[in-house]
């Protein structure tokens, strides 16, 4: 069991490529060629390729997988549930390595639609969390997720239930079959041995020829499986066909702007009434002298000045721009991509198509599903996360991952809402101030360390207002009037 959960380790750090940061992908020619020919692959690992293409080069592309992941992934939280207080700040201590990677995972969710999330557990002394922890506690030390090029996934036998391999990456093959030398001829003897220290038996069994290997019960996120297959369906496949035909018409356009910046001079010497004779053929050298002067001197003059007689005539050979020019052509592909992407043009590009024809609140209705369905999927890892560390450290209780509800309504209207559902009880304070984007909890600390540094400098509590009298003052007329009373 050990040595299988040390080749997952290692083999995942290896496949790690996380999308949104410092993601590196390439590219085959057959991404090219599909382009060309307008062919949608069926091959799952072809549209995942394109999928990525289109995010780096399309604008609606990135834009929209962009705002899905700024809308959706945005207030994670966790609710104590059941936990003690010390129990819940151990739990809450992973917090922000948790909130990095489900950022990186809606990427990968989006784009490709299957995440295969890891985790690397640790020791962690207590007193990093808090001082009052002596003990050491397992915890994650970090998270990432597989490349899906890399995973092949299968049906077994069992009802709802998938096996789950991983290609070990050829780079790796190389690497550790020349015992610390890549691909290109680097040597890199440190981690080689680093490796063999840390993961003997990847080392070994990739030395035997084992070039893929099984997940054990791994985690695995998919965005609406297709019926019938194993593979999810990534969030901009609808849209890939027409996002080839732009980029086809961004072809034919460089095709003639091409042959507008190539456009054919034409030079005429004589006419029916001046016809050249033998005894002109000096006007043809000194024109030809001209021009092969000015392409060998560089000359950048926007004025193309040559010199000759009354019976030069110079005409200009272009192409029909019509096509170039026609901005219509984009309209319709660019209305449907966007149809296709499922976010209206109004949160993508900030205006719409007329004005005051869309409003964003009601715009935003159709793809909240969509997020929402996207941040339920994920929540499911730090579900299982949580329940590992209550295994692994003997925890009685469990927090609760989740994510505010997704605001559509203006700020100043949501508080004015919370203000009728905080003074009828219905809401806490906390909640109050979550719909205007406020940490309550971050809000009460700053007021505690404001209220003691003001006692020190000093300083008054509120600002005083004309005519106030002072904090002290009050305090003195009040105690003489409860003086008085006591002596009637």
């Amino acid at each position: 069991m050990e040595e299988v959960t040390e080749r997952r380790l290692f083999a995942a750090s290896f496949a790690r490529n996380p999308i949104g940061q410092n993601y590196a992908w390439s590219f085959s020619e057959g991404a090219g060629e599909q382009i060309d020919k307008m062919i949608v692959p069926n091959k799952y690992a072809d549209i995942v390729e394109l999928c990525r293409f289109f995010y780096n080069h399309d604008g609606f592309a990135y834009t929209t997988v962009n705002k899905n992941v700024e809308i959706g992934i945005n207030g994670y939280s966790l609710n104590q549930g059941t936990c003690s207080d010390k129990e819940y700040a151990i739990y809450k201590h992973v917090d922000d390595l948790m909130l990095g990677f489900l950022e990186e995972a809606a990427f990968e969710y989006l784009i490709s639609g299957l995440v295969i999330p890891e985790t690397e557990w640790g020791s962690v002394l207590g007193t990093e969390i808090d001082p009052k922890l002596r003990k050491s506690y397992q915890l994650p030390i970090n998270f990432w997720h597989r490349d899906p090029m890399s995973i092949d996934i299968k049906k077994t036998p069992i009802p709802n239930k998938l096996a789950v391999f991983v290609d070990v990456p050829e780079e790796d093959i190389q690497f550790i079959l020349n015992k610390g030398v890549y691909s290109d001829g680097t040597e890199d003897t440190e981690t080689y041995e680093e490796l063999k220290k840390q993961y003997p038996s990847y080392v070994r069994d990739v030395r035997r020829g084992v070039k893929k290997f099984k997940l054990t019960d791994p985690v695995v996120i998919r965005r609406y499986p297709k019926s019938g297959s194993v593979w999810p369906t990534p969030y901009m496949l609808p849209a890939v066909e027409l996002m080839m035909h732009k980029r086809n018409l961004r072809k034919m356009d460089y095709a003639i702007a091409a042959r507008v910046i190539s456009a054919i001079m034409l030079f005429r010497l004589g006419n029916d009434e001046y016809p050249l004779t033998e005894d002109d053929e000096d006007v043809i050298d000194d024109l030809k002298a001209q021009m092969l002067w000015r392409g060998m001197s560089g000359n950048q003059e926007r004025v193309f000045q040559l010199f000759s007689n009354h019976t030069l005539e110079i005409d200009w050979i272009m192409p029909n721009v019509e096509a170039l020019l026609d901005e219509g052509k984009y309209r319709s592909v660019n209305e449907d991509i966007l149809i296709a992407l499922g976010l209206p043009r109004i949160v993508v590009a900030g205006e719409s198509a007329r004005s005051g024809s869309s409003n964003a609140e009601l715009a935003m209705l159709p793809p909240t599903n969509t997020i929402e369905a996207m941040r339920e999927q994920l929540l499911e890892f730090p579900k299982a996360v949580y329940k590992e560390i209550q295994r692994r450290n003997g925890f009685k209780g469990i927090p609760e991952p989740y994510y505010p509800p997704i605001r559509l309504q203006n700020i100043s209207e949501l508080i004015e809402i919370g203000r009728g559902y905080y003074e009828n009880g219905i809401i806490s304070r906390t909640g109050w101030a979550e719909m205007g984007k406020i940490d309550f909890g971050v809000e009460m600390q700053r007021m505690a360390l404001e209220r003691d540094q003001m006692e020190e400098l000093g300083l008054e509590e509120y600002a005083p207002v004309p005519f106030s009298p002072k904090p002290e003052k009050v305090s003195q007329d009040n105690n003489q009037e409860s003086d008085q009373d006591e002596s009637e």
